[in-house]
């Protein structure tokens, strides 16, 4: 048995959107054939902790963990993550009357800026060296995202298109399950939704010189049924359409080795839902806030995410 484990420094986190850490929307992976002689294990972890005081007040971390085993034609992969963030800002107070533009105090509120965990296993079936079968499962939560809960599965078929001394191309097909919960409002119910979909993944694995890879990728995941407890944004009621809730995933990637030990990744990934879940009320609202009855904001529709990062091997 062969464990790797890894020591993850952040060097640049770069959000364009709100923060994203553990993916709550299906992942985009793949799995390529790899010749296994013997039954091989394989695991790593990373972490991360910020902390600021004084002027400014913030905490921030993360932790990950993944285990892959194989075996023949067959590949079993588990992940985790959990990622949290919270920061205190400065209010204004209006405790003037008679001059209602003047500031008289300042007031600090706490904010929650990150809240999610992710946990999803797959497995492959290699039946040939350029044809396979997938099945994954997860549990996830993004509440900043406004979804308390969401769970689900994969099947599907992958095909390997192409692969040479540079390329790995592969593309795959399937059927998709989503349940999913909304954060509770005062005042509101939003119920549980499920969501069929089909999807469907390209992605590719490029040798650009023999110590730097890059790796690109997009999965899309088309809605089959109609989705009748789901807010609409474009209605604001409930109901939504069949292939009215697409969500695209797209990733790039580039790892390089500097030393035998130390090697640095940059990555860039965008999330596109076409149908958002309803924001919850923001962290730091008083104990019953709401919104009004006519007022429901979304969360965004697209999400970025900006990474560097150095690995560093001990094993």
């Amino acid at each position: 048995m062969k464990i790797r484990f890894a020591l993850v420094l952040p060097l640049l986190s770069l959000s364009l959107s709100r923060p994203v850490v553990a993916q709550t929307n299906p992942k985009f992976e793949f799995a390529k054939p790899e010749e296994v002689k013997a039954v091989e294990w394989k695991a790593q972890a990373k972490g991360g902790l910020l902390l600021t005081t004084g002027n400014s007040h913030t905490t921030n971390g993360s932790v990950g963990a993944s285990a892959s085993r194989k075996e023949g034609g067959n590949k079993l992969a588990l992940e985790g993550a959990l990622a949290y963030g919270r920061s205190t800002v400065l209010t204004p107070v209006f405790g003037d009357a008679l001059n209602p533009n003047q500031i008289t105090q300042l007031d600090e509120r706490s904010v929650e800026t990150t809240n999610s965990w992710l946990f999803r296993g797959r497995y492959d079936r290699f039946f040939t060296t350029n044809n396979s079968g997938y099945a994954t499962a997860q549990a996830a939560a993004d509440k900043v995202a406004g979804k308390s809960f969401l769970g689900g599965g994969q099947v599907g078929y992958s095909r390997q298109l192409r692969k040479s001394e540079m390329h790995l191309v592969l593309a795959e097909i399937g059927y998709d399950f989503s349940y999913e919960t909304y954060v509770e409002q005062p005042g509101k119910t939003l119920g549980a939704i499920s969501v069929h979909s089909a999807r469907v993944f390209v992605g590719e694995t490029l040798k650009l010189t023999p110590t730097t890879g890059f790796t690109g990728s997009v999965e899309a995941l088309f809605n089959l049924n109609t989705e009748g407890k789901a807010i609409s944004v474009d209605t604001r009621m409930p109901g939504v359409d069949p292939f009215k809730d697409t969500r695209v995933v797209g990733k790039l990637g580039v790892t390089t080795t500097l030393l035998k030990s130390l090697s640095m990744s940059l990555g860039f990934t965008l999330r596109y839902d076409q149908n958002p879940a309803p924001r919850p009320v923001p962290s730091g609202s008083p104990a019953g806030a709401g919104f009004a009855p006519t007022f429901q904001p979304f969360a965004d529709t697209v999400d970025t995410l900006t990474e560097a990062t150095l690995v560093y091997t001990f094993l």
